[in-house]
């Protein structure tokens, strides 16, 4: 943990310049709005005007309005707090490993998440994943914990909290609760456990699914980005991201009709040609597993100061901050993006390991493989870039530190039996 708090650190400082863009800055205008008006998601004028905003769920810009109301309206107070956050998981990582394999095990896992670039410099954006990933690991503790109502009522509770932070966070209840029953093989045990996780899910994530039906006049369980999401991945134009206004739902004004429409046009694509619904799950997956630049990358922006492009004095400066961002570009788009991509294929390669040794995991450690399984097929039902598989190297690090740690101690046993 210390490790983890360190190289982070200096991640934040050596990254000073980076400001937010894209969706980064979208966090921080939503966090900024939040802080001057906290009625502001429940003004339904207002999420009109701000109709992107409802393309995320809500507890990630809540937690930089937060941030902004307590201290001042500065995304450099963020990522510091993001520091925190990062070295806590580094932690749960830890604890969750030696709780599935033993103290080894437990610190392979932590000195991976500790060191991977991925994790260091998302420390460094306003992205969701940094909060997301502590309620999925303190989930996944809970729920493995020795079977009781108190935790998988609790674990519900902070699966609810990851779906609130990101969307996909739906996945963790569902593939938590086949693995119960699983457990249980089918049993009423099963069942019980089953119904106290996905209750307490669906309390926790109710009250934002009845102020969307409410305030934005449409139900969404989370958010409104499935439709538009679910379109990127099936649509005649490609696969992913493109600007609203070069898709058939530019006309479009309010989220949810955009979120209808999506679906909508994505299913009668999908009608036309079903056989190509797996021809892109395949592409997807590739694209999920893909380079990891984009953590590393997206550290590149900076902001130049006013009056560059006239002000011959002030494009003196500008140019010396390009050269400066430049040289710090070297390091993030080689070294870190070739260390990220090293330890990408390292933990796949674990967790491949691990999932074939299915016996030798242990019942706990077999929902790694469930999660691993259930995100890539989210993915390929929706659409997948590598900035998607943060959460999934979590569980294929604990998955690798699993392996690692058991045929370390077959090999010790082995040579002493030798002996």
């Amino acid at each position: 943990m210390g490790l983890a708090f360190v190289v982070r650190l200096a991640a934040v400082l050596w990254l000073s310049d980076t400001v937010p863009f894209s969706d980064y800055l979208y966090y921080h205008m939503a966090g900024e709005k939040i802080a001057s008006n906290w009625g502001f998601l429940f003004d339904s004028s207002q999420v009109e005007v701000y109709g992107k905003f409802g393309w995320w769920p809500p507890l990630y810009p809540v937690f930089i309005g937060a941030l902004y109301s307590l201290f001042s309206v500065e995304h450099r107070i963020v990522v510091f707090v993001q520091i925190l956050l990062g070295t806590l998981a580094c932690g749960l990582v830890y604890r969750l490993g030696k709780r599935l394999g033993g103290e080894n095990a437990g610190r392979i896992a932590g000195g991976l998440v500790a060191i991977h670039p991925t994790y260091v410099f998302a420390t460094n954006l306003l992205a969701s994943e940094n909060l997301f990933v502590v309620w999925l690991l303190l989930g996944l503790l809970c729920v493995t914990l020795p079977p009781s109502r108190r935790t998988f009522a609790g674990a519900g509770i902070l699966f609810g909290l990851a779906a609130l932070t990101r969307a996909s966070g739906l996945v963790l209840p569902a593939v938590a609760g086949f693995w119960l029953l699983a457990r249980a093989k089918w049993r009423r045990p099963g069942w019980i456990a089953c119904a106290w996780m996905l209750g307490a899910c669906s309390a926790t994530i109710a009250p934002w699914t009845l102020r969307n039906t409410l305030v934005v006049g449409s139900p969404a369980i989370v958010c409104y980005g499935g439709g538009l999401n679910f379109y990127f991945g099936h649509n005649a134009e490609g696969i992913g991201y493109r600007d609203l206004s070069l898709t058939p739902m530019a006309d479009l004004t309010t989220q949810a009709a955009i979120d209808r429409t999506g679906y909508r046009l994505a299913w009668a694509y999908i009608g036309t040609d079903p056989a190509g619904f797996v021809s892109r799950g395949v592409r997807k997956v590739v694209a999920l597993f893909g380079s990891p630049r984009w953590a590393p990358h997206d550290n590149s922006a900076i902001s130049l100061p006013e009056g560059w492009t006239t002000n011959p004095d002030v494009a003196l400066v500008a140019e010396a901050m390009r050269a400066k961002q430049r040289a710090k570009n070297r390091w993030l788009d080689g070294f870190f993006t070739w260390i990220a991509a090293a330890i990408g294929k390292l933990v796949l390669c674990g967790g491949i390991v691990a999932a074939v040794r299915w016996k030798k995991l242990g019942t706990d450690a077999q929902l790694l493989v469930y999660l691993c399984l259930g995100w890539i097929g989210a993915h390929v039902f929706f659409w997948a870039q590598p900035r998607f598989r943060y959460p999934i190297e979590i569980f294929l690090i604990l998955l690798t530190a699993l392996a690692m740690a058991q045929l370390w101690t077959e090999r010790t046993r082995s040579a002493m039996g030798r002996k």
